[in-house]
């Protein structure tokens, strides 16, 4: 190649590469965290009072690190995380789990193989392939987590589950099949966002199976608005949304012209993903929009047109039809997530024509931390009915019934 075409050529060559890095759904890197065998994680479960008949460890799994390229509200690109988890083995054809976790206040992970990690090692133990993204904004991610924003959730699962899935040897995976989603309490927000999304722009490439949110506040206005004058054990969700509301119109610093003192000058220092939500719902009164100056709470309460109002109807995720099945897991007795957010999307599927969504009552009087188990049990056997070719199957009658056996001897909480 003569010289005076070397720098032509070597800017295309640059430009291109700049293309490549600012697109999303790109791997960046991959790291090996840990791997357990099955008879560590048979010892795992059994440490936590996890009953073997419902979560065998039949295989042995490897967990690992994802750093990928997705969008932000703006539309730029940045960098997110998320953790695999993944069976050792032939690996054909591994139906793939989605699962979004819960509300997490603090910006880093914390790996402890319990709660919600273990209920992934559970998954990928007995042959699935899951995904868990840590949300745009978390973990190793870029910018500022936006709370419940529909959107970005979708985006970021959507585009982890892109990486994975043109990555599949590195993971030690051959071939993929059934695509199920999950996720509790803001995961289930998630993970109706995430499946109205696949369903809505990707059916060409991604066919969900079936989804089974778990106690998410689907209706994220109705869940804000009816609750703006009550009690609350959670105060600290209200702010939290606030400031993703903020960020997402590129003005975070007007959340503090949001609050009355004294909690205008604490508040901010305490979103900024250093602190857990205990240390922020310490510092806000019982009943979270008295920390509001009084105005703001009227204009939101009466008008509406009012921004914060307009930011929360845009991402409700419970009034669309699915395509695939869904189950909608829940608790009467949930202090944190009001179980008519299930019966509300419930309702409204069915008014826009779904056939295939129902409602799954996974204890009457549990609170939201004693729902979170039953509900993953009964999501966990409504997925394996469908990888054992058993379509809305909800387990056996015996398993149902050792279940029902053992709600009876738990405290509700």
């Amino acid at each position: 190649m003569k010289t005076k075409y070397l720098l032509p050529f070597f800017l295309y060559l640059l430009s291109f590469s700049i293309a490549q890095s600012q697109q999303n759904g790109k791997l960046i890197e991959f790291a090996l965290i840990r791997t357990f065998t099955a008879q560590q994680l048979a010892a795992h479960f059994k440490s936590m009072h996890i009953p073997k008949l419902f979560f065998p460890t039949t295989k042995d799994v490897n967990i690992y690190n994802v750093v990928y390229t997705s969008t932000y509200a703006d539309g730029s690109i940045v960098k997110a995380t998320g953790m695999v988890f993944a069976p050792i083995g032939e690996n054909l054809d591994l139906p793939i789990e989605i699962y979004n976790q819960g509300t997490q206040l603090c910006k880093d992970r914390v790996l402890n193989y319990r709660g919600e990690q273990a209920m992934c090692l559970s998954y990928a133990t007995d042959g699935y392939l899951v995904i868990m993204p840590d949300y745009i904004g978390m973990a190793g991610g870029d910018r500022c987590h936006l709370y419940m924003h529909a959107k970005t959730e979708a985006e970021a699962t959507i585009d982890m589950l892109k990486v994975v899935s043109d990555s599949l040897h590195l993971f030690g995976v051959k071939s993929v099949g059934k695509i199920f989603i999950s996720g509790y309490s803001q995961g289930g927000h998630a993970a109706l966002a995430t499946h109205k999304m696949l369903q809505e722009k990707y059916a060409d490439k991604f066919t969900v199976t079936a989804s089974a949110p778990m106690s998410g506040p689907y209706d994220i206005f109705y869940a804000v608005y009816d609750g703006r004058n009550k009690f609350y054990t959670q105060p600290g969700y209200m702010p939290y949304l606030l400031k993703g509301y903020y960020e997402s119109i590129g003005q975070p610093e007007k959340i503090g012209e949001v609050f009355q003192q004294p909690y205008a000058s604490v508040i901010p220092k305490l979103l900024t993903g250093d602190f857990p939500m205990d240390e922020l719902n310490r510092e806000l009164p019982d009943t979270a929009f008295l920390s509001v100056r009084r105005e703001y709470f009227d204009d939101f309460e009466k008008n509406p047109n009012h921004p914060f109002r307009k930011y929360l109807e845009e991402n409700n995720v419970h009034d669309w039809k699915p395509e695939a099945p869904v189950m909608l897991c829940y608790c009467k007795g949930d202090e944190q997530v009001n179980y008519q957010n299930s019966i509300r999307t419930y309702e409204a599927m069915k008014r826009n024509g779904a056939t295939k969504v129902e409602l799954w009552q996974a204890g009457k009087k549990f609170g939201h931390i004693n729902c979170a188990l039953f509900s993953m049990v009964y999501t966990k056997m409504f997925f394996d009915g469908y990888v054992k070719n058993r379509p809305g199957s909800h387990g056996s009658h015996y398993k149902r019934l050792l279940l029902n056996i053992g709600k009876a001897g738990v405290k509700a909480f």
